[in-house]
């Protein structure tokens, strides 16, 4: 166990096709909500003095087996004390965090610009519902033993979640491409 971690080495266990097809979607989601996230025009987490994120939030990258799958080797670097918080700079974590990070329930999100970004959050939180035993997927102690037909399942629940929110990035940057171009002055012609 390295020092000032809660875990030893990397899991080894084998796992499914199907698994690694749902990791892999699953990052791109997690990518597509933080993209939205940084569209807001202030993006207060890694600047906030009031910071949310607290160790025990973070825990659960660790503790679920299936964010531990998503995270690889990065589980490793783990901090008990902060978790994958780093004070003025934010979370350390591109993808494998825990899916109440994509909750953007902190008041210094514009209300109206957060309320799609809390839509898909709250979609991506509630699709892993159910997986085995009546238990979202993030509480299953060992997501080898989900059957096949509920990854299915959740791999097409994935897969139209990704092109929702990728719809949604689209509109936002157009809607802030097209901001910025009304919102500064046009040089005339041959200037």
């Amino acid at each position: 166990m390295k020092p000032g971690t809660l875990i030893g080495a990397a899991d080894t266990k084998a796992f499914s096709e199907q698994l690694y097809r749902i990791r892999e979607i699953h990052i791109e989601v997690e990518a597509i909500l933080q993209s939205l996230a940084a569209l807001q025009d202030d993006v207060p987490c890694a600047r906030c003095t009031s910071v949310c994120c607290r160790e025990v939030m973070c825990r659960e990258s660790v503790d679920s087996d299936f964010l531990r799958f998503v995270l690889g080797p990065r589980v490793e670097d783990y901090e008990v004390n902060d978790g994958w918080h780093v004070p003025g700079s934010g979370c350390r974590l591109g993808y494998g965090r825990p899916l109440v990070c994509y909750e953007f329930f902190c008041e210094r999100f514009d209300a109206q610009d957060a309320a799609q970004l809390r839509q898909l959050s709250r979609a991506f939180k509630t699709l892993y519902a159910d997986v085995f035993a009546g238990r979202h997927m993030l509480a299953v102690a060992d997501i080898r033993r989900i059957t096949a037909n509920k990854l299915d399942r959740i791999h097409n629940r994935l897969e139209t979640l990704r092109e929702r929110a990728n719809a949604a990035l689209r509109r936002s940057l157009g809607e802030k491409l097209g901001l910025q171009a009304t919102s500064r002055p046009v040089d005339p012609p041959g200037d």
